[in-house]
């Protein structure tokens, strides 16, 4: 007759420990151990506390044989679909028929309070309702040298105490020798060996604190039914993950790629039975690698141990390296998967062998492109799917929290071409907040006025962003060029001319963030500190999807000079290490400058646009004056054309026409007349030292203020 269900066989296993018990304790009057006993050849295993014998004489053995005859029997009739969870720990933990027994003594009274009345008995104390290292001893031993072999069972080297199934305290009272040390079942253990169903409770609260955000996912078994076939994946990818070894078991990997990448769906499709995934930062955190070990193995199923940076990186400590824990787990039979963002090689140091490392790089544009199309009935019609799969590098995730966050932004209504852009900007990297100021593009075209010139070449840059991908990607244009695929333009002219404020009116039109770089904090006088501040943003910025600008960039990408001292020769490093950094980034970078003849020369080549920013002419400042007032601000009769005869720059422009309001404001006027822009006027003359005639102000001298 089989089990009908792993209960039965745990009582039943718990009925042959307790025929252990009485038999033992019929002999409780026997005269002590001998020194050869009478099991045989018994002597031939005191050095293999495994194979020791049943501490009773043989009249008492005959009713234990036939208990565990029958186990054994209904045991191997029971179908494998039916699990035997004590016969599965004994399997996993590789335990002894010895290791068994002593842990269902352990485990007996907390299944039945009768056993706890039953070891007090036996054990002669009635603070001892658990087993004592003294009693297994006895148990499992026919001779004195027997029974010091047989504490080794509950040794520190046992199994037992190795994977934490027991644990051994000191005897109730603080007293007594190591003989009178109890031993009990971990809780968990406990749990599992009576049919509970879940994963660790305590261990799942412990990662979830650690992890500092309360997420459940910091501990979880995880299952899809997506194959290979169904990942956002490159061909070489998919034929990587198909041609690893088969899963026979104990296989070690490493896969790294960007926050968003398929690698950990790749993990669960590989793993299509479930495997059981934690966040490795908070178990490293939690120092609870060796319980996890254990849960995995309790559970028999693959280890996922995901955002492996801290671990990978971070080698001060050296239990925090990413060897280190592969080592740890060399004796886990199970697969163990470890995901991260970053590269990674082993050192000929390792222990372990890692049998694969595999890259999820970002999405090619033609998955980009399937993505896009495959929701092109969703999108506003003015937005191109193909602009979209070209400007913004999404990984699979990003996609598609992009797509959900420009839903929300809709609300019940269709999807804007804002709403997508946005989204699609939502996704880009959080670091550069703490590292840079955001920009909120609010300008577009018809808020600048430029030379017809100047706005083509600004078109080719916008052109440029929109369509990277295409341009390198699918015509193969990458392969022309030794430094990366980005797009660095520069743009230059003196104060006021627009500049910025088209760098953030192409930022809008593409629908990118940008973020302007404060030189003031990253510039040091300390070396080496300028290139780490630099590489800081760089690294941040990698897969942000955003435009980097450089505003007054001559003080960061000047110009070499011949080394004369230790200062100028760090000062060249720096631009070097510039010129580098800017050859391998494949992200938008916009240099603006009012020296343009500052910028070193080796950045020429690294430049694709350079757009000079020219003082506008004379019909140019008067459709900027004719703008520079809001709608809501009440003018009077002001004369624009004789105002656009003064070479100012439109930001000047700007700044006279505010001033021109404060001045109204401050005489109680109705509006912003001309006499308030004349002495505007000449206000902006005096703060920049031009000097300036009388007689250019005809005919409206009469409102120039004179001593």
């Amino acid at each position: 007759m089989s089990y009908e269900t792993t209960q039965q066989h745990l009582l039943d296993e718990i009925d042959r420990i307790e025929t252990l018990l009485r038999a033992y304790a019929d002999e409780a009057d026997t005269p002590g151990l001998s020194e050869t006993g009478s099991d045989g050849g018994a002597g031939m295993h005191e050095s293999a506390p495994e194979q020791l014998p049943i501490g009773v004489s043989e009249s008492g053995h005959g009713e234990l044989e036939t208990h565990t005859a029958a186990i054994e029997q209904r045991c191997r009739e029971t179908p494998e679909e039916i699990p035997l969870r004590l016969r599965e720990l004994a399997h996993r933990f590789s335990l002894s028929r010895r290791h068994l027994d002593v842990l269902v003594l352990a485990l007996a009274p907390d299944v039945d309070d009768s056993f706890a009345d039953t070891l007090k008995s036996i054990q002669g104390n009635v603070a001892l309702p658990r087993p004592t290292v003294g009693l297994v001893e006895d148990l499992f031993s026919q001779t004195r040298q027997q029974r010091v072999a047989a504490g080794a069972l509950v040794g520190s080297d046992s199994p037992l105490r190795q994977h934490d199934l027991v644990s051994v305290a000191p005897a109730p009272d603080g007293t007594g020798t190591a003989r009178d040390r109890t031993v009990r079942v971990d809780e968990r253990i406990a749990e599992y060996l009576k049919g509970y169903a879940g994963i660790d409770t305590d261990l799942q609260a412990v990662l979830e604190q650690q992890s500092g955000d309360g997420a459940n996912d910091s501990l979880s078994v995880r299952t899809t039914e997506a194959s290979l076939s169904d990942l956002a994946i490159s061909d070489d990818c998919h034929e990587r993950l198909s041609s690893l070894p088969e899963d026979d078991g104990g296989w070690r990997f490493y896969w790294y790629g960007p926050a968003g990448t398929e690698k950990h769906r790749a993990v669960e499709a590989v793993c299509d039975e479930g495997v059981l995934r934690a966040d490795l930062d908070a178990v490293i955190e939690a120092r609870a690698l060796d319980r996890l070990r254990r849960e995995a193995t309790i559970l028999d199923r693959p280890l996922h141990l995901m955002s492996a940076a801290q671990a990978t990186f971070d080698a001060r400590e050296r239990d925090t390296t990413l060897e280190s824990v592969f080592d740890r787990f060399a004796g886990f039979g199970n697969d163990l998967i470890v995901t991260g963002e970053g590269e990674w090689t082993p050192s000929e140091a390792m222990h372990t062998p890692v049998d694969a490392i595999v890259e999820f790089p970002r999405p090619s544009i033609d998955l980009r492109r399937e993505f896009w199309a495959g929701h092109a009935d969703e999108l506003p019609d003015d937005i191109d799917p193909e602009v979209l799969a070209g400007t913004f590098n999404l990984t699979p995730g990003q996609l598609a929290a992009a797509l959900s966050t420009a839903e929300s932004l809709s609300g019940d209504g269709e999807l804007t071409a804002q709403a997508v852009y946005a989204g699609c900007s939502a996704q880009s990297a959080d670091e550069l907040d703490e590292l840079a100021q955001k920009i909120e593009p609010g300008k577009d075209w018809d808020d600048i006025v430029l030379r017809e010139e100047t706005r083509r070449k600004l078109e080719l840059v916008r052109n440029h962003v929109r369509h990277q991908a295409r341009i390198y990607g699918d015509w193969g244009f990458s392969e022309q060029f030794s430094r990366g695929t980005g797009v660095v333009a520069l743009f230059k002219g003196e104060s006021g001319t627009g500049k910025t404020m088209a760098a953030e009116i192409l930022a809008n039109d593409v629908g990118m963030d940008i973020y302007k770089i404060d030189l003031s904090s990253v510039v040091s006088k300390y070396i080496g500190e300028t290139e780490e501040n630099l590489e800081q943003i760089f690294q941040a910025a990698e897969n942000s999807n955003a435009i980097l600008l450089f505003d007054e960039a001559d003080a960061v990408f000047g110009d070499r000079s011949k080394v004369s001292d230790s200062t100028d020769r760090y000062a060249n490093v720096e631009v070097n290490y510039l010129l580098q950094r800017i050859e391998a980034y494949d992200g938008v970078i916009l240099l603006t400058t009012n020296y343009a003849s500052n910028i070193d020369s080796a950045f020429n080549r690294r430049i694709d646009h350079e757009i000079e920013f020219k003082s506008p002419r004379e019909s140019t400042r008067e459709t900027i004056w004719k703008n520079i007032f809001p709608d809501d601000a009440p003018t009077g009769d002001v004369d624009y054309e004789f105002l656009s005869e003064f070479t100012f720059t439109g930001g000047r422009i700007k700044t006279v026409g505010q001033t021109a309001a404060i001045l109204a404001a401050g005489n109680d006027s109705e509006a912003i007349e001309m006499s308030h822009a004349v002495r505007a006027v000449q206000l902006e003359l005096e703060k920049i030292g031009r000097l300036y005639q009388v007689s250019e102000f005809e005919p409206y001298e009469d409102y120039l203020v004179t001593d």
